[in-house]
C-alpha cells in the first residue's frame, strides 16, 4: 500500500469515527458518567473564527504533475466572519511545498513553492444533540503565486521557460471539528485546489530527464488532507436553538 493510500485511509477512518461519534450522541443512551465527561455544549455562534490547518498535498488530475512532484506540506491560516447562523465569509492564506524526489525523477532535485491568498464563503453546522461536533464546508477563490527552484536543463546554455507564475485558483474544502471547548476544536480537513494554469513539464525542462510523451496535459490540481484547528470569539447576541 502506497503512502498516499495509507494517509487517505487514516483520514477516512478519522472522519468516519467522528460521524459515528455524532450518531452515538444522537441515538444511543448516554450514561451519567459519560454525561459528566462530555456535557452538552450550548449551540453558540461567534462573530470571528480564526482557522489553522496543516495538510499534505497530493497531485491529482494531470498525469505529468503526478509523475513529477510529491507533496511535502501545506499550512494555512484564515479568519472567518459569521454572517448569520453559521454562514460565514472569510479570508485565507496558504503556503505549500512540493518536491521532485529521487523516486519521481532520478538525479533531479527541484521544488515547487505555492502561496495562495483568497476569499472564502461557507457554513458551519452543528452535528448531534450534544453540539460537540461541527461540520464545516466552504469554497475559496483567489490568487495563486507559484515559484520553482532547482530547475536545470541538460543542454548547456538552455534554461527553463518558466520559473514562476501567478494565476487564479479555486478550492472547495470540508472540515470536521470535535469541540474541546464551546469555542475551540480540533479535527480533520480535506481540500481540493484547482489552478487556472496547465502543468507543462516541457516548460520546466523535466522532459530532459524523463519521458512525458504519453502524459496528457491538464490544469494543476491537488488534493490536501490533514488536521485543522477551530477557534472562535466574540459571541453573537443570542444562542442558537
Amino acid at each position: 500500500m502506497s503512502l498516499f493510500n495509507k494517509s487517505l485511509f487514516t483520514f477516512l477512518f478519522l472522519v468516519s469515527g467522528l460521524f459515528c461519534l455524532a450518531q452515538e450522541e444522537t441515538d444511543a443512551p448516554v450514561q451519567s458518567v459519560q454525561e459528566e465527561e462530555y456535557p452538552v455544549v450550548p449551540k453558540q455562534y461567534y462573530v470571528f473564527s480564526p482557522r489553522v490547518s496543516v495538510t499534505v498535498p497530493h497531485p491529482m488530475g494531470n498525469s505529468a504533475f503526478r509523475k513529477s512532484f510529491v507533496g511535502i506540506y501545506e499550512a494555512s491560516v484564515g479568519l472567518n466572519i459569521n454572517i448569520f447562523k453559521g454562514f460565514f465569509v472569510g479570508v485565507t492564506y496558504k503556503n505549500g511545498l512540493l518536491k521532485i524526489t529521487e523516486n519521481k525523477i532520478a538525479d533531479f532535485n527541484a521544488s515547487m513553492n505555492i502561496n495562495n491568498a483568497g476569499v472564502k464563503l461557507g457554513t458551519d453546522i452543528f452535528i448531534g444533540d450534544r453540539n460537540r461536533i461541527i461540520f464545516s464546508a466552504a469554497v475559496t477563490a483567489g490568487q495563486n503565486y507559484t515559484n520553482y527552484s532547482g530547475l536545470v536543463c541538460k543542454k548547456p546554455g538552455d534554461s527553463p521557460k518558466l520559473t514562476s507564475y501567478s494565476t487564479s485558483y479555486l478550492e472547495p474544502e470540508v472540515n470536521m471539528f470535535f469541540l474541546v471547548e464551546p469555542n475551540f476544536g480540533i479535527g480533520a480537513t480535506l481540500g481540493y485546489s484547482i489552478f487556472n494554469k496547465e502543468f507543462d513539464p516541457y516548460e520546466l525542462c523535466l522532459n530532459d530527464w524523463t519521458n512525458f510523451d504519453k502524459e496528457n496535459p491538464g490544469r494543476t490540481r491537488y488534493l490536501s488532507f490533514g488536521f485543522g484547528f477551530y477557534y472562535s470569539f466574540l459571541k453573537k447576541n443570542k444562542k442558537a436553538r
